[in-house]
């Protein structure tokens, strides 16, 4: 497959992500990770007991570092998910989180489902997206054109030929 899409020069090349889209990206071999982002005995654990496949997950785990109060940055953290990843087979959950938060830290703006992108001010106001809604149900309803180069629908919109 990856031949193929290499002979006819196929490319993830998404100009604007949502955030949605940002989440189900792949947490590992992430195309917006810099060189030396991933170690292999630090994300092992990850990988194995936490089972973590993507960027959501990463959020998921990393989440407890600074939004849980009853969390505490200790191997012996007493919060309910340490506890849980600990009965899961996790030796220092504190660590797997700090390592989350490390390889989403070091995601490219882009694909960062932590950083909001710029706005374009190309996207339709809501009362125009409103009138196009409206105007899909009539037989001779015009249609605006919506320039936004946002991808909200899925993540094989962002694959392009080039």
């Amino acid at each position: 497959m990856l031949k193929t899409a290499k002979k006819h020069h196929v490319s993830f090349a998404p100009l604007k992500i949502s955030e949605n889209l940002k989440d189900q990206l792949p947490a590992w071999l992430h195309m917006g990770a810099p060189p030396r982002t991933y170690h292999k005995t630090k994300n092992n654990c990850l990988r194995q007991t936490h089972q973590v496949t993507s960027v959501k997950h990463l959020r998921n785990t990393a989440e407890r570092i600074t939004n849980q109060i009853s969390h505490q940055p200790q191997a012996t953290c007493t919060c309910t998910d340490c506890i849980n990843d600990r009965l899961a087979g996790c030796k220092n959950p504190h660590q797997c989180a700090k390592t989350a938060q490390h390889i989403l830290d070091s995601l490219l703006p882009k694909y960062n489902p932590n950083t909001t992108p710029k706005k374009d001010h190309l996207t339709l106001t809501h009362r125009r997206l409103e009138k196009n809604a409206q105007a899909r149900t009539q037989p001779q309803g015009e249609i605006l054109f919506n320039p936004s180069i946002t991808i909200w629908n899925s993540l094989t919109d962002c694959f392009r030929i080039f």
